[in-house]
C-alpha cells in the first residue's frame, strides 16, 4: 500500500512538471515576436527509482533554461552600431548635399561663371554703360547666391546640432530604462523570460545610438559603459549624458561655428569616446564635415576661403586701376565687400560695395591698357596663376566643395547597404539559436501533451489499485 502511495505521489509531480512544460511552450510561442525574446525550455531530471528505499522515480523540473547566445548578441550590438553610424552620416550629409548642385547650371557656380562671362563682354568693351550694368548685376546675383548657400549650410548646421541633442536624449530614455530593469531584477533574482527580453531589447535599441560595452553582474544586473569607461549605468544609477556646443576657448576664430560636445554626468567632455552609432555618425558630420565647409574655432572652412579669395582677387585687380585713362583719373574701388573680423564670417557677410557705381569700375590696369583689369578679370575663369586657389580655379575649388560633400555621402550610403547586409546575416545566426521555433514548439507541445496524458491514466490506474486493495482489505 505503501509503494502505491508512493507512486501516486511520484505521478502527481511529474504531472505539475508536464504542466510547466506546457507553460514555458505557450509561453515560448505567445513571445515568437516580442522583440529581444529568446527561446525558454523547462530543465526535466530524471528521479532516481528504489522501490525498496522509497525512491520512486518521476521526473523533476529543474529550472529554465535560455536559448540566448550572450556572444552573437554582442556581435549583434556591435554591428548595429556601425550601421547606426553609417546611417547617420547618410542622412545628415545627404541633407547637406542637396544644396549644392554638381551639375555647376544653378547656384553660386552658375552665377559665378555668368560674373566671369559679364567681365569677358566688358573687356570688350570697357565704357559701354550696359557692360558696366551688367558687370554689377552679376556681382549682386552671386552675392545673393552666396549668402543664401552659406544660410543653408548653417541652418544645416543647426540642424545636425538638433539630431545630436535628440540622440543623446534617446540614449538618456533607454539607459533610465535599463536602470529600473535593474531594479526589477534585484527585487525578482530569479529568472525571468520577460525581464531578459526587455533588457536585451533595450541594449539592442542602444547599440544602434552609441557604441559601449556592457557587463552582466552576478545580482543579475547590467552595467553599462562607454567605450572609454564613461558610465551610463551601474545597478540602480543612472548617468545621463547631456550636449553642449561651444568655440573652444584659444581658438583663433572666436565667431566660427560651435563645436558640438558630449558631456557625462558631471560635465566632462566625453566627445572623443563617442566611436559608433548615430550619435558618432551626427558628430562626424557636425564636427568635421560642415566644419571644413564652414570651419570652426581653427579654420576658415573651404567655403569663407573660396569668398575671401574670390573677393580678394577681384577686388585688387580693380583697385590697382584706373576707371579711365586720362590723366588724373580715379582708381578703382572694390567690387565685393565682407566682415574680415573673423575668416569664418566671409561667406555669411559676403557682398556687393555699396558705394560702386558703373561709373567706378576701373578697366584700366597699372600699365595704361585701356581694357588691363577687364581682361584679368575675365581670365580669372581659367587662371591659376593671377587668380584660383590651391593650384585650382575659383570654379574649380566651388565643384571640389560640392564633390567633397557627394562623396562623404556616396561612402556613407555604400558602408550603409553593406554593413545592412551583415546586419541580416549576423542577427539571422543568433535567431538560428535563440528565436523561437513554432515548428519545434509544436513537436515538444505534442510530446508534453503525450506525457501528461501518460501521467494521467497512470494516476487512475494506481487509484484504482489503491481502491482495489482498500475493498480486499475490507
Amino acid at each position: 500500500m505503501s509503494n502505491l502511495s508512493t507512486s501516486l505521489d511520484s505521478a502527481g509531480q511529474a504531472l505539475g512538471v508536464y504542466q510547466q512544460a506546457l507553460n514555458v511552450v505557450q509561453n515560448n510561442i505567445t513571445n515568437a515576436n516580442t522583440p529581444g525574446y529568446a527561446s525558454q525550455s523547462l530543465n526535466l531530471t530524471a528521479q532516481p527509482f528504489d522501490l525498496v528505499s522509497g525512491l520512486a522515480g518521476g521526473v523533476a523540473a529543474t529550472g529554465l533554461d535560455s536559448a540566448r547566445d550572450e556572444y552573437a548578441e554582442e556581435e549583434v550590438r556591435r554591428q548595429l552600431s556601425s550601421l547606426g553610424t553609417y546611417e547617420a552620416q547618410a542622412q545628415a550629409t545627404g541633407a547637406v548635399g542637396a544644396y549644392f548642385d554638381p551639375s555647376g547650371n544653378t547656384g553660386v557656380p552658375a552665377d559665378l561663371n555668368q560674373l566671369f562671362q559679364s567681365f569677358s563682354a566688358w573687356s570688350l568693351n570697357p565704357n559701354d554703360l550696359s557692360s558696366q550694368q551688367q558687370v554689377l548685376a552679376s556681382a549682386g546675383n552671386l552675392a545673393s547666391s552666396v549668402q543664401a548657400l552659406s544660410a543653408s549650410l548653417l541652418q544645416a548646421d543647426q540642424n545636425t546640432q538638433t539630431q545630436i541633442s535628440d540622440t543623446v536624449q534617446q540614449v538618456n530614455n533607454l539607459t533610465a530604462q535599463i536602470q529600473q530593469l535593474n531594479i526589477q531584477q534585484g527585487q525578482d533574482p530569479q529568472s525571468n523570460p520577460g525581464l531578459d527580453a526587455q533588457m536585451h531589447n533595450a541594449l539592442q535599441q542602444l547599440s544602434e545610438l552609441v557604441d559601449f560595452s556592457q557587463i552582466k553582474q552576478s545580482d543579475g544586473s547590467v552595467t553599462v559603459v562607454l567605450s572609454g569607461g564613461t558610465p551610463l549605468v551601474i545597478g540602480d544609477k543612472q548617468y545621463a549624458l547631456s550636449t553642449a556646443v561651444a568655440v573652444p576657448a584659444g581658438s583663433v576664430n572666436p565667431q566660427a561655428p560651435p563645436t558640438s560636445q558630449i558631456l557625462d554626468s558631471s560635465g566632462k567632455d566625453v566627445t572623443s569616446q563617442i566611436t559608433g552609432g548615430k550619435l558618432s555618425g551626427y558628430l562626424d558630420t557636425h564636427n568635421n564635415v560642415l566644419a571644413s565647409i564652414l570651419g570652426d574655432g581653427q579654420q576658415a572652412g573651404s567655403f569663407n576661403q573660396f569668398v575671401k579669395n574670390l573677393a580678394d582677387t577681384v577686388n585688387g585687380i580693380l583697385t590697382s586701376g584706373t576707371v579711365s585713362v586720362a590723366a588724373g583719373a580715379a582708381n578703382g574701388l572694390k567690387l565685393f565687400t565682407y566682415n574680415n573680423a573673423d575668416p569664418t564670417l566671409a561667406a555669411s557677410t559676403f557682398a556687393v560695395n555699396s558705394s560702386i557705381t558703373p561709373a567706378t569700375l576701373a578697366p584700366v590696369d597699372a600699365a595704361g591698357n585701356s581694357n588691363g583689369n577687364a581682361l584679368k578679370l575675365a581670365s580669372l575663369a581659367n587662371s591659376t596663376t593671377n587668380g584660383g586657389i590651391n593650384g585650382q580655379t575659383f570654379t574649380q575649388f566651388l565643384a571640389g566643395i560640392s564633390q567633397f560633400v557627394g562623396s562623404a555621402n556616396a561612402t556613407a550610403t555604400t558602408n550603409q547597404q553593406s554593413q545592412q547586409q551583415i546586419v541580416t546575416q549576423t542577427e539571422s545566426l543568433r535567431d538560428q539559436t535563440s528565436a523561437v521555433s513554432l515548428d519545434q514548439q509544436a513537436i515538444q507541445l505534442e510530446q508534453y501533451q503525450k506525457s501528461y496524458e501518460a501521467v494521467a491514466k497512470l494516476i487512475n490506474v494506481i487509484n484504482s489499485l489503491m481502491q482495489t486493495t482498500i475493498d480486499m482489505v475490507q
